[in-house]
């Protein structure tokens, strides 16, 4: 790929994570149907991988500046979600949730995705302050080798075998698209797991392993979620759901 393909796949997986959470609401949101990303999609919802380039470069002058080897925040990816609803007139809102305790951060996910909102999840780095000599930084991701899809609300009672994928994942944005639940799970860590999407690749992540790094390694404060409300509009009064 190009110089700046090679950039951006460093250094821009926030670019990344916002310009999918705008091509899954042109794909299954009515009211974005016509926004900036549709003209992208191809037939049968597919995007084809140099397209799929080009938009994330217009998503990233557009709406997320890299700020160098730091990538991106999570406030200006917030900022920049919203200056993307405002210009495609859609009834959204971004918010940048922070300091999140374990119950919090799951609740707001659910919430989310029950509402048919994908969230983006920080994978913060490392607190100096929690860091010790021989700290492993970063979480797991998993493949999910026996094929069981969640829904975009949480579902209970499944059944399913991961398999791990990459180790020591920081620093990161990724966008969570269901969430798991499993009362049969074959490990105590496998019980909540997250089905995510990072550089378009799906994923699995522990909620176990999550919380744990956020409590040992990083903080909630490096650690965010941006989440989705809905706004209406009453009697000339917008209102949020």
């Amino acid at each position: 790929g190009t110089l700046k393909e090679k950039w951006i796949s460093q250094h821009g997986c926030g670019v990344v994570a916002i310009t999918d959470l705008f091509l899954y609401w042109a794909m299954t949101h009515g009211e974005a149907k016509e926004s900036f990303v549709s003209k992208y999609i191809g037939e049968h919802q597919v995007i084809l991988k140099e397209d799929y380039m080009k938009l994330i470069e217009e998503i990233r002058k557009r709406y997320a500046f890299i700020f160098g080897k730091a990538g991106t925040f999570g406030f200006e990816l917030a900022l920049g979600i919203n200056r993307y609803n405002k210009d495609n007139q859609l009834p959204f809102v971004a918010r940048l949730n922070m300091g999140l305790n374990s119950v919090t951060m799951l609740r707001h996910i659910e919430d989310s995705l029950k509402m048919n909102h994908p969230i983006i999840l920080m994978i913060g780095k490392a607190n100096p302050n929690f860091l010790r000599w021989g700290d492993k930084i970063g979480i797991p991701f998993y493949k999910q080798i026996k094929n069981i899809r969640s829904a975009r609300s949480s579902e209970r009672g499944a059944f399913a075998h991961y398999e791990l994928a990459k180790e020591g994942v920081w620093g990161h944005f990724v966008t969570i698209t269901g969430m798991l639940i499993d009362e049969k799970a074959d490990y105590a860590h496998e019980h909540i797991m997250l089905r995510i999407s990072s550089w378009g690749e799906e994923y699995y992540i522990s909620y176990h392993h999550l919380r744990t790094y956020i409590h040992s390694i990083s903080s909630p404060y490096l650690s965010a979620l941006i989440t989705i409300d809905e706004k209406e509009v009453c009697n000339g009064t917008i209102t949020f759901s």
